[in-house]
């Protein structure tokens, strides 16, 4: 089997724009926030099967991928990957499972 190919849906979308725009623009390290975006992007593309990370621990009906210190949750159906959020792991968890039910 190859890889799974990923579909981001609009929210994990807009949530990689913000971690970018943040890092670019708050942070002012363009050349950093490029690089995030590259690693969270490429590792997106890089599962080849459903259970190849761990469980997350918020909701286990979904996985999770952990690139530096961020966090991108996925589902796979029917050999799509489905990504549904990505965020900083420094958030508060509390503020985190809101967006995973």
């Amino acid at each position: 089997m190859g890889k799974l190919k990923p579909i981001w849906t609009d929210g994990a979308k807009a949530q990689l724009r913000q971690i970018h725009d943040y890092l670019k623009y708050v942070k002012n390290t363009p050349q950093g926030a490029t690089n995030v975006k590259r690693d969270i992007l490429a590792a997106s593309k890089g599962v080849t099967y459903a259970e190849q990370y761990q469980k997350d621990d918020i909701n286990p009906n979904y996985r999770r991928i952990t690139v530096r210190h961020y966090k991108l949750i996925y589902k796979v159906q029917k050999e799509r990957l489905y990504i549904l959020r990505v965020f900083d792991t420094y958030q508060d968890p509390e503020k985190l499972q809101e967006g995973n039910e």
